[in-house]
């Protein structure tokens, strides 16, 4: 169950199984991998409470309620983008992703949480929704249905 370090200079972790299983299931697309590997980096807890990379710039005085929305940890977020550009630097075969398009995994994968999509998580306020979390095995599609939330039937 040995750990593998994504870069050297950044105490980010995942397992051995976590990679393989990441890389696998990737089909050689540099979005794909960075959306394994944030689901493993991050907790859902951390995205869910996050304002993601913190780019969108909010009023203060909104008058939102709830906690204090953080930027996800920039350290981890700085890991994964230049690892994803390292390994699809390194491997020619994988599909490289633009700025805008890592940006776009990563609120992607707030939104998820904010919406309890991702599988395994237990949401204490009973406003879990599970479609989709009964096939741990094929996520994509959880992914890729987006909005869609089968309200519309």
């Amino acid at each position: 169950q040995g750990s593998k370090q994504l870069l050297n200079n950044y105490p980010v972790y995942i397992t051995s199984k976590q990679w393989d299983e990441a890389v696998n299931s990737s089909k050689k697309d540099g979005r794909r991998l960075l959306r394994y590997l944030i689901r493993f980096v991050f907790t859902t807890d951390e995205l869910k409470y996050s304002c993601g990379l913190g780019k969108r710039k909010r009023s203060v005085q909104s008058g939102e309620t709830g906690p204090e929305r953080r930027p996800l940890d920039p350290v981890k977020v700085t890991c994964l983008r230049e690892f994803i550009r390292m390994h699809c630097t390194s491997n020619p075969d994988w599909w490289m992703p633009s700025e805008e398009q890592i940006n776009k995994v990563f609120s992607d994968a707030v939104g998820h949480a904010r919406q309890g999509r991702a599988v395994g998580t237990f949401l204490h306020n009973g406003t879990s929704y599970y479609e989709g979390a009964e096939h741990p095995g094929s996520q994509d599609e959880v992914f890729n249905r987006g909005m869609q939330d089968g309200s519309g039937d």
